[in-house]
């Protein structure tokens, strides 16, 4: 009778051991369970609604930057039809100079003159690529090939500036300062650059200030340097135009 009376508190307090130790850990690791989860599955959503609303934004830039550089490429057409004009005015002069007499059945002596002292401007600048950088924010865009056509332009775009800029000092410090030093009629240039000058008496109708025109050696040498460096501005205007196209391609696979 005393034995049996020491063993029954052992075995109460074994099944309450039991009874109580298995049930606190499984509802323990529930919860685990279920905090982890909801955690992750916070952190997925948060990262997944990021994600989307960085898509969103790099759709708006990819909109903004198709739009400017739809315009850089209008623009570089334009300028590539105007160098040709130029080119072929150059062209005119020098032959007519080699023959001693006006040859071309195209131009006027005027419009060659006139056309030979374009001065070149295209703007390319500014814009939604520029701020993107300024801002630190050209990461946003997904496609690195498209972000490293973005990263080069400034270098290509200033190869197609040093050109015009050299052009342009070529017109403005030696071409019209020696026509004018030397005394010929320019007034047919204005005319050629604005419909609303008065009308002028054409160079080509004076056969004497033609023949000095024609005949003027440092006058050709002038234009035969410009022309030299203005077949090169024309290298520079395809490859703007080029890498322009296909700045347009990559925004558009994205789309």
């Amino acid at each position: 009778m005393g034995n049996e009376k020491q063993t029954q508190p052992d075995r109460v307090s074994s099944r309450s051991v039991d009874g109580a130790g298995k049930a606190p850990w499984g509802r323990w690791a529930a919860e685990f369970f279920v905090i982890v989860t909801s955690i992750l599955l916070a952190f997925g959503i948060e990262a997944w609604w990021d994600e989307r609303k960085e898509r969103l934004e790099e759709q708006e830039i990819l909109a903004g930057l198709e739009r400017e550089y739809l315009d850089y490429r209008e623009r570089l057409e334009f300028a590539i039809e105007r160098h040709a004009l130029m080119q072929a005015g150059m062209e005119a002069l020098l032959e007519a100079m080699g023959a001693g007499t006006w040859t071309s059945e195209t131009l006027t002596l005027d419009q060659a003159v006139t056309r030979t002292l374009w001065p070149p401007t295209t703007e390319l600048g500014g814009g939604v690529r520029d701020a993107l950088v300024q801002a630190g924010r050209l990461e946003l865009i997904s496609d690195f090939v498209l972000r490293e056509k973005l990263a080069l332009w400034p270098g290509i775009y200033a190869e197609v500036i040093d050109d015009e800029v050299f052009s342009r000092d070529m017109v403005f410090d030696q071409l019209l300062p020696h026509l004018t030093a030397n005394g010929y009629d320019l007034s047919a240039l204005v005319k050629g650059m604005s419909s609303s000058a008065p009308s002028t008496v054409s160079i080509g109708n004076n056969p004497a200030e033609t023949t000095r025109l024609l005949t003027d050696r440092t006058f050709r040498a002038l234009i035969q340097v410009r022309l030299g460096y203005w077949l090169h501005a024309r290298e520079e205007y395809v490859a703007g135009l080029g890498a322009v196209n296909e700045i347009l391609e990559l925004i558009s696979n994205q789309n």
